[in-house]
């Protein structure tokens, strides 16, 4: 007999405070995390607090990203947050992610509203997934860990589907059907959001002239460069870097 919706509701109102959530530590390529609508953390999967150099459990709890990430990822975080926290969902964002000590990697994010009973968002809870380390342990991903590699290695030079296809050892379509399935983004989305992550790096981290840039984040030139950072960003090349470097 299928319970009713009641019988739902009632079951979870009894769980304590934590339900399960330790699950998540078993998942060594996963960090899980819930924030209210402040976007502070009120929980965070322990392969979290590790990455960040944090022994204490509970040492993310309380903080905000901009407590203990560099501002120009955490701005990123947190305006994805405020998309979420108004009701929409994002699937697999590609995005880099912190790593203790200051060093950074490639994650998919996957972010939803937490509501009350009576539907308002109170917070968010998401997972980040770290690709390399997904691929070692599940399928698909170790399938498309080929193509992951390959995109890290060449991601400045012109790319094909038919090229990513072969390193899967599958057609065309069903590589790109396989691919959607696993990061909920097209290869073609990925790669460009991939590129604009190593365009926003070299502008903080270097002086390169945004036409260099625009040449080693693999986009045809300048203009190719503005028009797809602007739209994922928010911001033109040149802001971006004068807001995170003061000039």
């Amino acid at each position: 007999m299928k319970p009713s919706p009641s019988f739902v509701r009632k079951f979870f109102a009894r769980l304590g405070p934590e339900c399960g959530l330790r699950l998540f530590d078993a998942l060594p390529d996963t960090r899980f995390f819930i924030k209210d609508a402040r976007g502070v953390y009120i929980h965070a999967s322990r392969v979290m607090h590790l990455a960040h150099g944090i022994d204490d459990p509970r040492g993310i709890i309380g903080l905000t990203d901009h407590d203990f990430i560099p501002a120009y990822l955490a701005d990123h975080y947190t305006r994805d947050d405020r998309e979420v926290l108004a009701g929409r969902e994002i699937w697999g964002r590609v995005e880099m992610v912190m790593r203790h000590p200051g060093c950074a990697d490639w994650y998919s994010t996957s972010k939803i509203p937490l509501r009350d009973e009576r539907g308002r968002i109170i917070g968010l809870a998401g997972v980040s997934r770290d690709l390399r380390q997904a691929a070692q342990f599940a399928t698909p991903f170790n399938e498309l860990s080929p193509v992951l590699d390959f995109i890290r290695e060449h991601f400045a030079e012109p790319m094909e589907i038919a090229t990513l296809a072969r390193l899967a050892g599958m057609s065309a379509r069903s590589f790109q059907r396989h691919f959607k399935e696993a990061f909920h983004i097209t290869p073609t989305a990925y790669l460009r959001q991939f590129r604009v992550g190593k365009a926003c790096q070299i502008l903080i981290e270097t002086d390169a002239t945004i036409t260099t840039i625009a040449l080693e984040s693999g986009f045809c030139d300048h203009s190719h460069l503005v028009r797809e950072f602007t739209k994922l960003m928010h911001s033109s090349p040149g802001a971006y870097r004068k807001r995170y470097r003061g000039g």
